[in-house]
């Protein structure tokens, strides 16, 4: 299932700038929590094709690596992002089971080759994903997640277009926007004022596809071991 890609790191990454940046932003999500303690991540951003799947993916592993719990959940009822970056076949028990009462906890987490993480897929009624993004049962399933997990990490849809990422972020600790290292400054912006709006916490933006030249992580590192 962890088979590590161009994009994706597996369960042995190697050394690299790529694994060193998440490294960066997992000890800064670490460093936050001990300032305010929180469980749920909401991972999205302001439109499509921005990198938030791979930045969830990549942060649940990272986090494993340092043996804390975390659960990746694909909240994204519109697409296939997380089963596909993960080779998981489709059909099995999931997120909306759970609301829905159609399975138990023990039997829709999916293991992974890191004993410290977990994978929730969206479920087998993803129809009604977005309406049961803003029910009490959603609100529940989520607490259960976060009884089970140090970190739980959910992969939804963009903020724009979507009802999902707004429904959802009234129901988690924090949200991380992912948005492209080239993109306009204002669909950022407009995101953000949509989360908050409806009381949502954002804990900060995470800028994806940077550039070699323009990232300090990646300069910093290969001027050492040069």
């Amino acid at each position: 299932m962890l088979i590590e890609t161009e994009t994706v790191l597996g369960p042995n990454p190697h050394p690299s700038a790529y694994l060193e940046a998440y490294r960066v932003l997992r000890s800064s999500l670490m460093a936050m929590k001990e300032e305010s303690d929180f469980g749920s991540i909401l991972i999205t951003s302001p439109g499509e094709k921005e990198g938030k799947t791979t930045v969830a993916v990549n942060l649940g592993i990272s986090l494993a690596l340092v043996q804390q719990r975390t659960i990746v959940v694909d909240g994204d009822f519109y697409g296939s992002g997380l089963e596909a970056a993960l080779a998981i076949a489709e059909g099995r028990p999931g997120l909306t089971d759970l609301c829905t009462g159609k399975s138990t906890l023990d039997e829709a987490l999916l293991p992974t080759e890191l004993e410290h993480l977990q994978i929730l897929t969206t479920g087998t009624d993803v129809a009604r994903g977005p309406d049961l993004a803003l029910t009490e049962p959603m609100r529940n399933t989520l607490q259960q997640l976060k009884e089970r997990a140090d970190y739980v990490l959910i992969d939804c849809t963009p903020v724009e277009g979507f009802s999902t990422a707004v429904s959802l972020a009234q129901a988690v600790d924090i949200v991380l926007l992912v948005t492209l290292a080239r993109s306009r400054v204002i669909p950022v912006r407009r995101a953000i004022d949509d989360l908050r709006e409806v009381g949502a916490t954002v804990g900060g933006v995470v800028v994806n596809d940077i550039l070699h030249a323009d990232s300090t992580v990646y300069q910093a590192y290969h001027r050492y071991y040069q």
